[in-house]
């Protein structure tokens, strides 16, 4: 059976191989410069290593105001619902939304208080593109890079320039930019400026409150460089973000039904300075420091009586200075040399004493590139990380790239990825009195578990007080195998990946309390995999007409429950009959979140004589299963997909529909200096109050962008 599964996977790539002798012997290859892969800039066609990029073009197509509004269209990028309801989570290849780094120029972005980032905080006026890379890239990045990276990349004009953005959605939603640079000689600098203001939306109507409470948001970013003697470069880059919130919910806590509202804000701000020299024609130094700081604050009254009902605060910070060095010694040999120190807290009632965490890490790392030939391209890395709490690691990848001819490439690559345990899973001690349920880290749990014990406050303890451990490091070894095929008006991107894990950590039920709120806190799964592969199909019918296609399909498994299953130990009950079942490898769904199926079709058109372009795409998601919350919000309540208690998702238990979001946008070059674009996303209405309260319902818009460039 796992011979005939290996051979069915590669059935595409061998497919590949024959669809070859159809087509031609010239094409047509865009060469665009990428530089996260690597932290290099390296031409995207010679990376071997599965990368996408998506361009400002295609961000401005699709009139998206943030960022989470252009991922959310993207193929292998799945955007999950967290487990308390509160904003939503980034997760590439199957693996949760803390094990992708996101970076904005190079920089990490912090703030995982709920763990995952609020990726609405992002606008996406200032994106000039967004890169991804799939698959572990802690050779070059660390810990938090398990499952990948997606690095947003700001505008930076080489022309004096003022642009312009407003945007307009229902639900009394404003999105409007502005941006300036000036450039004299070898002086450049910008300035950006984005408000953002929204009504928010509800979809539990004649409810106290909002499922989303209105809010307000403004981001400001600097940019300054200088060059001088030729071959010197300083720049910096400094960013300062605040929203304010207006909260309102009717919280159903167990038995009681409270009213709440009260103010909100969250304050982040970073500075990047950095130093570059050209040493050689063939050696560059890069020295840079970066600083963020993280804070929020959330404060709750009950609307009859105005006594406090919850209080919250949560404080990071992040320094990390760092130096770089690339060497080319020959056409064929280039060299990448690193080395930096971070340092990290984390300052929140969240932790029960309030006191301050830190920790420090220590690194450095090596790149090769070898090109022996036109044909061959072989990428090769390893960092080492010491941790002041989980000690040593090291991360080695490999990766090559074949080009057949001038359609076809072949690449693969093999790394390897870890994720330490974060402060979060280590020590949070966090009741969410808005949602009636309660988070402890593993180093909280026992003695909170024990303190309601002695009260008798425990109704019922799914795990046993012994089984609750501290957690280990998780590690993963991933496959990734591709192939490109290019002919000129069709192209085909494949990407078969493989991840396997070890000690992974996940979300667990571990108690319900006498009044029925749950308690949850964290625990290693031993060993899990996440597998499958993903293939794009873009053609170009004609040059006013283009049509894409992407599909992935995802298998999440915990392999110890596969061999359970194997001996007989795993058992289901139909909830209609009530009949218990022995279940079958097939019945087992797998890890929650991951849908098996999903894609999107995405069609452009250009109207010639209207200088007008349309624009429609449909996003596809297939059934997933839910993660266990307790509790409710404006009478929303979230319950685990496990109605057979046997602590796995299988197909007795209540999945989440499968559901297609369409948007559509028309825009209209009016002048060389202004254009406009009208459109409505989710235009089917699709929403699932219940099991995805983030998830908007149809909303229109239009937008006005202007541009104003004067060249040097």
């Amino acid at each position: 059976m796992k011979k005939k599964t290996i051979a069915y996977s590669f059935l595409p790539l061998i497919l590949f191989c024959l669809f070859n002798n159809l087509f031609g012997q010239d094409s047509l290859r865009l060469d665009e410069i990428v530089i996260t892969a690597t932290k290099t800039e390296r031409s995207l066609s010679k990376i071997p290593l599965p990368v996408t990029s998506i361009s400002a073009k295609e961000i401005h197509a699709l009139g998206s105001s943030r960022l989470q509004d252009v991922l959310l269209e993207q193929v292998g990028i799945n955007i999950v619902p967290q487990i308390n309801g509160l904003g939503n989570g980034l997760q590439l290849q199957g693996l949760n939304p803390d094990y992708t780094l996101i970076l904005i120029d190079g920089e990490p972005v912090v703030g995982r208080y709920t763990g995952s980032l609020e990726l609405n905080r992002i606008t996406a006026g200032e994106i000039k593109k967004i890169e991804i890379v799939k698959g572990p890239s802690s050779s070059l990045y660390g810990s938090d890079a398990l499952a990948g990276v997606v690095n947003i990349i700001t505008h930076k004009s080489l022309t004096n320039k003022l642009t312009a953005q407003i945007k307009y959605a229902e639900r009394n939603t404003l999105d409007a930019s502005v941006g300036l640079s000036y450039n004299k000689a070898n002086f450049s600098n910008q300035i950006f400026y984005n408000r953002f203001s929204t009504d928010g939306y509800d979809l539990s109507k004649n409810i106290y409150g909002q499922t989303v409470s209105p809010y307000q948001n403004n981001t400001l970013r600097y940019k300054l460089s200088y060059s001088f003697l030729k071959n010197h470069e300083i720049s910096l880059s400094a960013k300062y973000f605040l929203e304010n919130q207006n909260n309102a919910y009717h919280v159903i806590n167990g038995l009681d039904s409270i009213k709440v509202f009260g103010d909100g804000v969250i304050r982040d701000w970073s500075v990047f300075p950095s130093y570059q020299y050209k040493l050689t024609n063939k050696t560059n130094i890069i020295l840079r420091s970066y600083y963020t700081e993280y804070y929020t604050k959330t404060n709750l009254k009950e609307l009859d009586n105005k006594s406090d009902y919850y209080n919250d605060n949560f404080k990071q910070t992040f320094l990390r200075p760092e130096i770089q060095s690339t060497c080319t010694f020959s056409k064929k040999q280039n060299w990448t040399l690193g080395s930096g120190w971070i340092r990290e807290t984390i300052n929140t009632n969240r932790y029960g004493s309030g006191e301050d965490k830190q920790q420090e890490t220590y690194y450095g790392f090596i790149q090769h590139e070898w090109i022996p030939s036109s044909k061959w391209n072989v990428l090769s890395g390893m960092r080492f990380d010491y941790n002041s709490i989980y000690h040593k690691q090291w991360s080695p990848k490999i990766a090559a790239q074949y080009t057949v001819n001038s359609l076809l490439s072949l690449r693969a690559s093999f790394g390897t990825g870890f994720k330490a345990p974060d402060f979060r899973q280590l020590y949070l001690n966090f009741n969410n009195a808005a949602a009636g349920y309660s988070v402890f880290g593993t180093e909280a749990l026992k003695p909170a578990i024990e303190d309601l014990l002695n009260k008798n406050q425990i109704r019922e303890l799914f795990i046993p007080f012994d089984a609750m451990t501290s957690l280990r490091a998780e590690r993963s070894n991933a496959w990734n195998i591709g192939a490109s095929l290019i002919k000129s008006k069709h192209a085909i991107h494949l990407n078969l990946f493989r991840n396997d894990i070890s000690d992974l950590i996940e979300t667990q039920t571990v108690a319900l309390t006498n009044q029925q709120n749950f308690i949850y806190s964290y625990s290693n799964i031993k060993r899990a995999f996440t597998q499958g592969f993903e293939l794009n199909y873009k053609y170009q019918i004609t040059k006013d007409l283009d049509i894409q296609s992407s599909y992935q399909f995802l298998q999440a498994k915990d392999k110890d429950v596969l061999e359970n299953i194997d001996k007989g130990l795993v058992f289901g009950r139909d909830p209609v009959t009530l009949q218990t079942y022995r279940i079958k490898k097939s019945d087992y769904i797998g890890l929650p979140h991951r849908s098996t199926h999903s894609g999107n079709i995405k069609l452009n058109y250009r109207i010639p004589y209207l200088d007008c372009k349309i624009n429609a795409r449909l996003i596809l998601k297939g059934p997933f299963g839910l993660a266990g919350t307790n509790g409710s919000v404006n009478g929303t309540s979230i319950n685990s997909s496990d109605s057979n208690s046997n602590s796995i998702i299988d197909k007795y238990d209540r999945l989440v529909k499968g559901y297609g979001l369409l948007n559509i946008g028309i825009q209209r070059d009016c002048s060389h200096w202004w254009d406009i674009q009208l459109g409505a996303d989710n235009l089917l209405n699709y929403t699932d109050p219940i099991n995805q309260p983030t998830l908007i319902g149809r909303t229109a818009y239009i937008k006005m962008n202007f541009k104003f460039i004067q060249n040097k």
